[in-house]
């Protein structure tokens, strides 16, 4: 799956946490979880090529939205959790896809 795909996928899955249909999406999101993981493993690996202070910036956004996304999901927190997938984890990966075709991390 490749990143755009991703980020269509989450935010439908926002999309449907805004609009009230959450247990689908609680059926749903484990799904895009592996995927999720391992592209934002891969966002924290190029992030390695950043200057210094940037890359280490970057990684800790990611670790911070992993954990404010597992807190969301554990406490049933739909809007935090749609908020989550549709803005800073699909910016996350948009910059993943401009790291990857080589158009910079911003």
């Amino acid at each position: 799956m490749t990143e755009s795909e991703l980020i269509g996928e989450l935010k439908k899955s926002a999309d449907s946490l805004y609009e009230n249909h959450g247990s689908q999406t609680y059926e749903e999101l484990p799904k895009l979880i592996p995927e999720l993981n391992r592209q934002l493993q891969e966002l924290v690996e190029l992030s390695a090529d950043m200057p210094d202070a940037e890359g280490e910036l970057l990684r800790q956004k990611v670790r911070s939205n992993l954990q404010e996304l597992l807190t969301a999901y554990r406490c049933v927190d739909r809007l935090a959790l749609a908020d989550l997938l549709c803005y800073d984890i699909s910016e996350e990966l948009a910059v993943l896809e401009k790291l990857k075709t080589g158009g910079g991390g911003n």
